[in-house]
């Protein structure tokens, strides 16, 4: 049975949009209606839904800005949009700016129901596919709550920091891909300054709906691939993409022609639906995950060789690797992943793959002493590095840690007999700097909630952006610490204010409702009474009577 939230600032349309929903033979349970944005997403963050209709022109939050929200916090939650606005030319031409499809005012029940169906069944089928999976995932040892794969690479993609429990984590819920695989990742940059079927220059919202656009189109072209589009930072998009383990046949050239059909597919596909120019830069090719943030990084630089090569459009990362020449650069690009892999298992015994790599190329310069001491600084300095970049805000001191206080006096052979000892410390001090810096965020992101609850415009773009964090790993690591979801805490906190003031104060239930960050009095009250089990009137007559 499937649940819709509809959202529209008219309530005879919501009203009869949801007659004609429920009275469709499209075995709908439930049609919850929402005057604008802000209730929608009170909404949203509280139950779950199959489907969200929202009319574009609103007040206080438009339908675009609901649609950011919705792909910020529930990405693959569908959309369809209504406007009476017929000639808005991005939605009208091309249905893939964020939502599934579009529909004009007045809406016509067959066009209504015929859309809302199509939308139906395909949710049925990722439902069906991912029950699967999550079966799958039962079998071997996961357990139910844990953050979603696509959270977690996600977070690891973009933090490339994951305590090693929650690399655990993410090892347990990839499970089903213990026949082998390849992890890639590209870096996608669309030029959203100018685009569409009009060629024209594209304002700030329309920028948002196009990025949007990019990335369904991406999710539907990358399919092949069990590619998972996020957005990046302005106007960049990342994919990971994962692929099964390569025949002897596909090995060598034959991946790598795989990825460049991959980066002129992506290309092309942006160009022929929403006219837009993309840069592509694509990453080797890694079986660890945790190779994720090292990929992003190789992806990164690879897009940037656009500045070089302003004709060409698609750059493969291992096409200027083989260019480079290796030795020194060869050593920065071992040392990098190597101090990702130990910063991804902080506080555990896993030192990674790499390390023994690198302690045969230190002996085998011992000879060379330049040379030696050379390699031997980047490696140290850049572990020390790594303590200095997670313990720098809270005081403690790491002098200990300094390469030139802990290996002074020793020569070559001696450097190497400490190097050990050295990484096993750096690992146990990130493990425990890395607890403190949690501990200390989750404080922040509390305050500024407590802070800013009343705000009803209050996003979790806003709280990510305090702590400098991915919405993702802000939901996860709020997850994590509490064991509550951060709009159930921001909830609690508007309610148990709301309980305050009706007890200790003769405020009206707007005045109330409009103190604690709610629009509307009406969906201040259905909030309180879910939460306290009575009406705002019934609680402040028990409490005010319990008193006297």
């Amino acid at each position: 049975m499937h649940k819709i939230l509809v959202v529209d600032d008219e309530p005879r349309v919501s009203t009869g949009i949801k007659n004609f929903l429920l009275g469709s033979e499209l075995n709908i349970a439930h049609v919850e209606t929402a005057l604008n944005g802000f209730e929608a997403i009170d909404y949203l963050r509280m139950e779950t839904f199959d489907l969200v209709l929202t009319d574009i022109q609103m007040s206080r939050m438009s339908g675009i800005e609901l649609m950011e929200t919705i792909y910020m916090e529930q990405p693959h939650l569908p959309v369809i949009v209504i406007s009476a606005h017929e000639k808005f030319d991005f939605a009208k031409k091309s249905l893939r700016l964020g939502a599934r499809d579009y529909l004009v005012k007045p809406v016509e029940r067959d066009d209504l129901l015929r859309v809302v169906g199509s939308v139906l069944r395909e949710n049925e089928a990722i439902g069906r596919q991912s029950l699967a999976l999550t079966e799958a995932q039962r079998g071997a040892g996961g357990k139910s709550g844990q953050p979603g794969m696509g959270e977690l690479l996600t977070a690891l993609v973009t933090e490339g920091d994951l305590p090693a429990k929650d690399g655990e984590a993410l090892v347990a819920l990839l499970s089903d891909q213990s026949e082998g695989g390849l992890f890639g990742v590209v870096s996608i940059r669309p030029d959203l300054t100018r685009g569409g079927f009009s060629d024209r220059e594209i304002a700030l919202q329309g920028r948002k709906l196009l990025k949007y656009a990019s990335i369904n189109i991406l999710n539907e072209c990358l399919g092949e691939w069990r590619g998972l589009s996020l957005s990046g930072y302005g106007n960049e998009i990342v994919a990971i993409l994962r692929f099964g383990e390569p025949k002897a046949h596909e090995r060598g050239a034959g991946i790598e022609s795989q990825l460049h059909l991959i980066g002129q597919m992506i290309h092309m596909n942006l160009k022929s639906y929403l006219n837009v120019e993309t840069t592509v830069g694509i990453s080797s090719l890694h079986a660890d995950v945790f190779m994720l943030p090292k990929l992003m990084d190789e992806a990164k630089a690879a897009a940037e060789w656009r500045h070089m090569n302003p004709g060409q459009r698609v750059f493969y990362f291992e096409d200027r690797k083989a260019r480079e020449n290796l030795g020194i650069a060869d050593w920065i690009a071992q040392v990098n992943v190597f101090s990702q892999t130990l910063k991804a298992g902080a506080g555990s015994d896993r030192t990674g793959g790499n390390g023994e790599k690198l302690l045969q190329t230190l002996r085998r310069l011992q000879d060379e002493a330049e040379m030696f001491n050379s390699y031997f600084g980047m490696l140290a300095y850049r572990l020390y590095g790594l303590l200095l970049e997670q313990g720098r805000s809270n005081g403690m001191s790491l002098q200990r840690f300094d390469p030139d206080a802990y290996f002074r006096g020793s020569d070559a052979e001696g450097k190497l007999a400490a190097l050990g000892a050295y990484i096993l410390e750096v690992s146990a001090m990130l493990g425990q700097l890395t607890q403190e810096r949690d501990r200390s965020i989750l404080a922040r992101i509390t305050g500024f909630i407590r802070e800013r609850f009343r705000d009803p415009a209050l996003k979790i773009q806003d709280i990510a952006s305090e702590v400098h964090f991915s919405t993702a790993y802000l939901s996860y690591l709020f997850k994590r610490e509490t064991g509550k979801n951060l709009w159930d805490f921001v909830t609690e906190l508007r309610i148990e204010e709301a309980k305050r003031m009706l007890e200790t104060s003769d405020k009206k239930r707007y005045e109330i409702a409009y103190a604690v960050g709610y629009e509307s009095p009406e969906h201040f009250g259905r909030m309180f009474k879910r939460y306290a089990g009575l009406s705002p009137a019934e609680y402040r007559k028990e409490r005010q009577g319990s008193d006297g």
